[in-house]
């Protein structure tokens, strides 16, 4: 399952560049932060090859720099649990315990 990078964070990772006159490049084989206007398909290859990413706190690293995202983590667990409970497909709920590593029998 590939799940894609949420856009509130993607906002957040924008937000903090255009505020600190930052942005993602690819140097060298690797992404790195360098100054500059951010570039919005640059920052989404960074998220797809894991230059950006959530941390388990929450925060969101941004080649190497952590961000606190102020993320509302309680009406985020009811809103999945809702959206499972109401609209997920067998298949859906199969790929998502799959990814989370929860055994299926």
């Amino acid at each position: 399952m590939n799940c894609p990078f949420p856009d509130e964070a993607m906002k957040t990772v924008v937000s903090y560049l255009r505020r600190s006159g930052q942005t993602v490049v690819f140097s060298e084989s690797s992404f790195v932060l360098a100054k500059g206007n951010p570039n919005i398909s640059v920052i989404e290859q960074a998220c797809a090859d894991g230059a950006v990413s959530l941390t388990e706190d929450g925060s969101i690293q941004v080649c190497g720099t952590r961000i606190m995202a102020e993320l509302d983590t309680v009406k985020l667990r009811r809103r999945v649990e809702d959206h499972l409970r109401k609209s997920a497909t067998k298949q859906d709920i199969i790929r998502i315990a799959a990814c989370l590593g929860i055994r299926l029998k």
